[in-house]
C-alpha cells in the first residue's frame, strides 16, 4: 500500500509546461520522485525557468504542439534527450496534454443585450481564431491538421503527439507488466468548460475545443487500452493559471471565487493529486474516465 501512489523514478512529459497547471504538474511530478520530466513549449524562457526551479529533474523541449511535424519533432528530442541520459531502451511512464489557448470571444450582458449583440459577440471569433484554438486544444491530442480553410475534424483513428509517443508508452506498460504500477498513462488536461452548460456561459469556442478534448479522450481510450495505455482527462476550473489568473478581476476564477460550493478558490495541489492518483498503481485500472477538478461548480451551482 505504501506504493499505491509512487511515481518514483520514471519518466514523464507535460506539454505546455512552462506556466500555469503544466508548471504545477510538472514540479509536482518531479517532488513525487520523478527521474525526469520533460516539458514542452515555445517559449524558451518560461522553459528554462521551470527547469531551474526543480533540482534538474525537469528538461525543456522547445515544441510546438499544434502541428503534425511538431509533435513529431517534440517525440524525436525526447528519445535523444532519453539516451543522452543513458537510457538504452526509452520508454515513457506518463503524457500529460496540456497545452491550452484562448482567443477573445465576444461578451455581452445577460439581461440587457439585444439579439443584434449577441449576434455580433459571437461572430467576433475569426475562422483562424477557431482553427488556431481547436489546433492547440485538440489537435495535439487527436487528428487532421490546422488549416486556414476548414477546422480540425475530430478523427480519433490518427493522432499527433499521443501517436507519436505511442509506442514508448507501450513499452512502459507493457515492460515488467508495469501498467499495473500505471505506467504507460496519457492524461488529457481539458476543462469543466467542456461540460458547463447555462445561459450565463461565455466563451462557446473554448468550451466547443475542450469538449472535442473530451470526446478524444474517451475514443483514444477505446483503442490504446487493449495495449496496456490508459487514457484518461482532469477537467479543472477555479484553479490559477496563466489564463486564469485569481488577480486578473475579468477572468472566470476572479468572477467566481464566492461562488465555489467547495469555499474555496483550487490549489496547485488538487491538480497534482489528481494526475498522480491516474499515473500511479492507485489509478491503474482506470481508463476513459474524466476527474473533475472545479471545487462542485458543476453540481452545485
Amino acid at each position: 500500500m505504501s506504493d499505491l501512489f509512487s511515481f518514483s523514478n520514471r519518466v514523464a512529459l507535460v506539454t505546455g509546461g512552462g506556466s500555469g497547471l503544466g508548471e504545477f504538474i510538472a514540479k509536482g511530478l518531479a517532488t513525487a520522485g520523478a527521474a525526469r520530466v520533460y516539458i514542452t513549449g515555445r517559449r524558451v524562457h518560461a522553459l528554462e525557468r521551470v527547469a531551474q526551479a526543480a533540482s534538474g529533474k525537469v528538461v525543456p523541449i522547445v515544441g510546438d504542439v499544434s502541428t503534425i511535424d511538431g509533435c513529431k519533432q517534440i517525440a524525436d528530442a525526447f528519445v535523444v534527450l532519453e539516451k543522452k541520459a543513458g537510457v538504452k531502451e526509452v520508454q515513457l511512464d506518463l503524457l500529460v496534454n496540456n497545452a491550452g489557448v484562448f482567443a477573445n470571444e465576444g461578451l455581452w450582458e445577460d439581461a440587457t443585450a439585444t439579439a443584434e449583440q449577441i449576434r455580433d459577440a459571437l461572430l467576433q471569433a475569426s475562422d483562424t481564431d477557431w482553427a488556431r484554438v481547436f489546433a492547440t486544444n485538440v489537435a495535439a491530442i487527436q487528428a487532421s491538421p490546422p488549416s486556414h480553410t476548414r477546422l480540425p475534424l475530430a478523427d480519433p483513428s490518427l493522432q499527433w503527439l499521443s501517436a507519436a509517443l505511442l509506442p514508448y508508452l507501450v513499452k512502459a506498460a507493457k515492460e515488467n507488466d508495469g501498467h499495473t504500477d500505471g505506467r504507460g498513462c496519457v492524461i488529457n488536461n481539458t476543462s469543466v468548460s467542456a461540460f458547463y452548460v447555462s445561459p450565463h456561459a461565455k466563451g462557446h469556442l473554448y468550451s466547443a475545443s475542450k469538449a472535442a478534448a473530451e470526446s478524444v479522450t474517451l475514443n483514444l481510450a477505446s483503442k490504446f487500452t487493449r495495449l496496456g495505455v490508459r487514457v484518461n482527462s482532469i477537467a479543472p476550473a477555479n484553479l490559477p493559471s496563466e489564463i486564469n489568473d485569481p488577480s486578473n478581476p475579468q477572468s472566470f476564477i476572479a468572477k467566481n471565487k464566492d461562488i465555489i460550493p467547495i469555499g474555496r478558490i483550487g490549489k496547485a495541489e488538487d491538480a497534482v493529486g489528481a494526475v498522480l492518483y491516474l499515473a500511479t498503481a492507485a489509478g491503474s485500472f482506470v481508463s476513459g474516465t474524466c476527474i473533475k477538478i472545479d471545487g462542485g461548480i458543476l453540481v452545485g451551482a
